[in-house]
Parts: structure tokens; sequence; C-alpha cells
């Protein structure tokens, strides 16, 4: 377990840290998507992770994650799980959003 939560954080902070080089940052997520598809993930499956990462953020930084904040990573949460979607080529109607 502490493996798979290594690779998440990895990948946070890559898709954080690409944020300003949209080429790269496209192709973590494509990545992702079609390793996400291997494995039978479903857009619920994205959706409950994304409650969950909003949830977590607001209980790790309290009242400093402002209103902004959170709506500045809801959205960029959103389209990572879009673009994750749609690399996956997984066919079911996104889940919504946070």
């Amino acid at each position: 377990m502490e493996r798979q939560y290594l690779k998440l954080m990895d990948m946070i902070a890559a898709i954080v840290g690409t944020l300003d080089k949209r080429e790269m940052f496209q192709s973590i997520i494509s990545h992702s998507g079609r390793q996400h598809a291997q494995f039978g993930a479903k857009p619920l499956h994205f959706a409950a992770f994304g409650k969950a990462l909003i949830w977590g953020l607001e209980q790790q930084f309290g009242a400093a994650f402002t209103p902004e904040m959170k709506e500045a990573w809801i959205k960029l949460y959103d389209d990572v799980q879009r673009e994750m979607v749609r690399a996956g080529d997984i066919s079911q109607e996104l889940a919504a959003p946070p």
C-alpha cells in the first residue's frame, strides 16, 4: 500500500510541477490515463478520488485552503480527470466533479 501511496504522491507532484510545460503535462496525464484504463478504472473511481483529494487538502491546510484555491484545485482535477478518461478511452460518461 505504501508503494501505491508514493506513486500517487509522485504523480500529483509531476502534474503540478508541469503545469507550465503543456506538452509534458499532457504526456504525463495521457500516460496515466492509459495505465488506469488497463487496470479497469472507471469514471466513478476518478470522482471518488477527486472528492477525497479536495477533502484531504481542506483538512491539511485548514483556513489557508481558500475558496479560490479550492476552485483552482477542482478545475485542475476536472481537467486531469477528463484527459485521463479520454486518453484511456474509458467509454463511460465522466462522473460528477469533486
